[in-house]
This record gives structure tokens, C-alpha cells and sequence, in this order.
């Protein structure tokens, strides 16, 4: 028997004595539970977020409370509004609904699911067909949008390189899908051959029909409140 979580700073308690993600679902299917852990090269972090069924379809998760807190006290780094900031809390997020989605689909009493590395599941389509064959549609440009972005928002200034040394192909194949992924609307306009921009509502609507911008001004707003109480 799973016990569930009925906050998220007893989320991150249980989720501390592991080292893989995990999620809960509540035995009413209305309210769930995600934590993650994230390295971001310096430290760990546990991020956890409270979700809430926004409506019947799957995927549609609410976020209503989220917290962060390191995964290792570490007596020279301390956290700060700047570093929770510069979390990836739209990927976690993101990663959050469809492992949910997954678990509401999968056989009753299914109690726990741990999820898969992000940056696999935003490019799958890419990493499927090693031939390059098969036609890829605007939700998979999206993927690719998305894990694109977060590598920009890390300080990334060569993400195609980066993205075949990760999963292989020349980095130029990556960079012309990049730029496809661009001219499909899925990244914001950037002067031509610079790296930046960031992924549009359309990318994010395709990523996850629940999205809206009311997320994220919820996740700014609670941000807001950390930096003003630090």
C-alpha cells in the first residue's frame, strides 16, 4: 500500500528518501502530488508541486502550490530567489501532467509512476526513427521548441551541438531543425544565426492543450512572494 501525500512539504519528505522522480495520485483522482529532482550543476533541488483536476479530459492538472528545497544541505550554497528562479519549473511542470495523464490511463489501483528523463520525452520523435524519415508534425516541433528553450535559458550559445552530442546526428541536422521548429511558430524570432528566444503559447498549447498563461503567472507570483520574504 502507497501512502499519498496531503501537502507538498510531505511530498518532499517522502520523495527525499529516494533518488528517482515520483508521482501520487489521490484516491478521488482530483488532487495529485509530483516531486523532481534537478541538478543544476552546482546542487541538487526538490521541486514539488500540488496539482488539482482542472476538467475530465487527461492532462488537464492545475497547478495550485508548488515549493523547492535542496536535496543536500550544503553548508556553501544557500537558495535564493535567483536560483529558484533559474529553475527549469515549466519542464517539471510539464513533465508533472503527463506523467499524471499517464497514470489515470493505466490499470486501476496503480499507486506511483516514476517518470522518464524530460529532455527524451519532448524529443522522442526525433529520437524514434533513427532514419529521419518519417514526417513530424507542429507537436513535435513543439518538444523540440521546448527542450531548445531550456538549454537557451541554462546559457547554452551552441544548443545544437549540445543537442547531438546528447542524442546523436550532426549538430547540423539539429540546427535546421531548430530553425523549422522556428518558422512553424513554435520559438520566438531571433536575429538570423544567433541562438535564444523562447518557446510560443502555440508550442506550449500543443505540448499540453491545458496550458495557459494563468500557470504561469501563478508560478511568477509565488516567486514573487519567496523574494519578498527572503
Amino acid at each position: 500500500m502507497t501512502i499519498t501525500p496531503t501537502s507538498v512539504s510531505e511530498a518532499l519528505a517522502m520523495a527525499s528518501e529516494g533518488a528517482e522522480p515520483a508521482v501520487w495520485l489521490g484516491d478521488i483522482r482530483q488532487e495529485a502530488f509530483a516531486v523532481h529532482r534537478h541538478d543544476d550543476g552546482d546542487q541538487e533541488w526538490l521541486v514539488a508541486f500540488r496539482l488539482a483536476a482542472a476538467g475530465d479530459a487527461l492532462g488537464e492538472w492545475r497547478p495550485v502550490e508548488f515549493a523547492v528545497r535542496q536535496a543536500v544541505e550544503s553548508g556553501t550554497l544557500g537558495m535564493t530567489s535567483k536560483t529558484i528562479r533559474s529553475l527549469p519549473i515549466g519542464e517539471l511542470l510539464a513533465a508533472s501532467r503527463k506523467a499524471l495523464s499517464a497514470q489515470l490511463g493505466s490499470r486501476a489501483g496503480s499507486s506511483g509512476l516514476r517518470l522518464i528523463d524530460a529532455s527524451a520525452v519532448y524529443l522522442a520523435a526525433f529520437l524514434d526513427d533513427a532514419r529521419g524519415r518519417q514526417p513530424r508534425d507542429d507537436a513535435a516541433y513543439a518538444g523540440l521548441a521546448l527542450a531548445y528553450s531550456f538549454l537557451v535559458q541554462d546559457g547554452d550559445r551552441t544548443p545544437a551541438k549540445t543537442l547531438a552530442a546528447q542524442h546523436g546526428g550532426a549538430s547540423g541536422t539539429w540546427a535546421n531543425r531548430i530553425a523549422e521548429a522556428r518558422r512553424r511558430g513554435l520559438l520566438t524570432p531571433v536575429k538570423p544565426g544567433e541562438a535564444g528566444g523562447g518557446v510560443t503559447d502555440k508550442a506550449m498549447t500543443l505540448l499540453n492543450p491545458a496550458w495557459s498563461p494563468e500557470d504561469d503567472a501563478l508560478i511568477d507570483a509565488q516567486l514573487d512572494e519567496m523574494e519578498g520574504d527572503a
